[in-house]
């Protein structure tokens, strides 16, 4: 207000006219600054508004950038895929036209011998080497063969081909097979070696035989079927697996666990990495269920032929199974492996197990249990090795794959035709 009252008595001076006239010209100037001054504001705002919509535009920008990129890489990744698709339906189209040629391809190569597939439930390719059915069936094959038979391995990929086969022996674990009864001469035997919750009384109905891997549920399965279902427990190669011929002064390994993780925290194993015990691990899905401790990983995959001398070489193993087949009394078969090699074996335990083993096994169920078993491996174990070795001759005998071959081959002889 003293600037204003100040510039009016200079303008009076120099301007002759009315005090009113004066007073009105002066208030249309300063209401003109007062607009001017509102319009300069209303310009600076819109300048910043327009700045950040610069802003915005530049992030927008940027994001349509990496949008655009993405699309890129997943129009690639969609190609890749066409173009693997495309490759394996060309492969499929090959196969089901080779499937059509097996037939007496197989027939010729037998020359009168019998025709028996064994269906692996284990892929295609290199990594089948990861899958102990790929060994299991090698195994199954080997023997069945030299008692004259012509056996036919086929991978999960090649299942639905049919071959004119005499015998068709499914490897039941993860994967359903439906068997071909428009093969009206063959025999299909299911052999269940894991996974006994996957089978339903109407899966194994399906079948001319039905052959499970432990007593105990044989006796439960026969109650609710109508086929023959016998006992058919699972084995090792022991032209493979066997002892040392000398025991070494010392061992390569202390404690050693050939498996995957199966995506849980198998207790034997984690108990073994908290209490800080020398294990070696070989086998896939660890690294974060071992965190800090997954350096005792030695690798992701060992190739069965590998494993005996592990086992040969080391002081002791962890062994575990999975929940339904402890629970129904399904025997691993690594712990015929290890025990065919003399090598002394920590494992859960269930009534089969220790009715085939009593004392030669190291058996825990809680992790005090466990603790037991390192304590007596630690303080007496030449004894637990002893008892070890003397299972070889039983082993050898009752739990090979050259018994089970010909097992199968009795079986096929006297429940085969009375199913036809």
């Amino acid at each position: 207000m003293v600037f204003w009252t100040a510039i009016k008595n200079k303008l009076k001076r120099i301007i002759p006219g009315s005090r009113d006239y004066l007073d009105k010209k002066l208030k249309t100037v300063e209401n003109r600054l007062k607009d001017l001054s509102n319009k300069w504001k209303s310009c600076d705002n819109k300048l910043k508004t327009l700045d950040n919509r610069s802003y915005e535009l530049e992030q927008i920008n940027r994001r349509q950038e990496k949008l655009l990129q993405e699309i890129l890489q997943i129009s690639k990744s969609q190609a890749k895929a066409i173009e693997e698709l495309k490759q394996y339906i060309g492969r499929e189209f090959q196969r089901r036209d080779n499937w059509g040629k097996r037939a007496e391809e197989i027939s010729r190569s037998a020359d009168g011998r019998p025709i028996w597939v064994i269906k692996c439930p284990a892929p295609e390719g290199p990594e089948r080497i990861r899958w102990g059915d790929h060994a299991y069936a090698a195994a199954l094959k080997k023997y069945l063969d030299r008692l004259g038979i012509h056996t036919v391995v086929d991978a999960k990929e090649d299942w639905d081909c049919e071959e004119n086969a005499d015998v068709v022996i499914v490897l039941r674990g993860c994967h359903f097979y439906r068997p071909d009864r428009r093969n009206k001469k063959c025999i299909y035997i299911m052999w269940n070696i894991s996974h006994p919750e996957m089978v339903t009384p109407e899966e194994y109905e399906l079948y001319d035989i039905v052959c499970i891997c432990s007593y105990h549920y044989v006796r439960e399965i026969a109650e609710r079927v109508k086929v023959p279902v016998l006992p058919l427990l699972q084995c090792t190669d022991t032209e493979i697996f066997y002892p040392s011929q000398e025991e070494p002064e010392t061992y390569e390994n202390e404690y050693v666990f050939i498996g995957n993780s199966r995506g849980v925290a198998r207790r034997c194993v984690v108990w073994a990495s908290q209490d800080k015990l020398p294990l070696k691990i070989w086998g896939g899905g660890w690294t974060t269920i071992l965190g800090d401790n997954r350096t005792i990983v030695q690798d992701t995959s060992i190739e069965n032929s590998q494993i005996p001398e592990i086992y040969r070489s080391s002081k002791a193993t962890l062994n575990d199974h999975w929940k339904d087949m402890l629970d129904c009394h399904f025997v691993n078969n690594r712990i015929f492996d290890a025990l065919a090699c003399g090598l002394p074996t920590i494992s859960d335990c269930s009534d089969e197990l220790k009715e085939i083993f009593p004392d030669a096994v190291l058996y825990y169920e809680t992790k005090e249990d466990f603790d037991q078993c390192i304590h007596t491996l630690e303080t007496d174990y030449a004894s637990v090795k002893k008892k070890v070795a003397e299972q070889w001759p039983l082993i050898k005998e009752k739990y090979s794959f050259e018994a089970r071959a010909r097992e199968l081959v009795e079986i096929v002889e006297k429940y085969g035709k009375k199913n036809k």
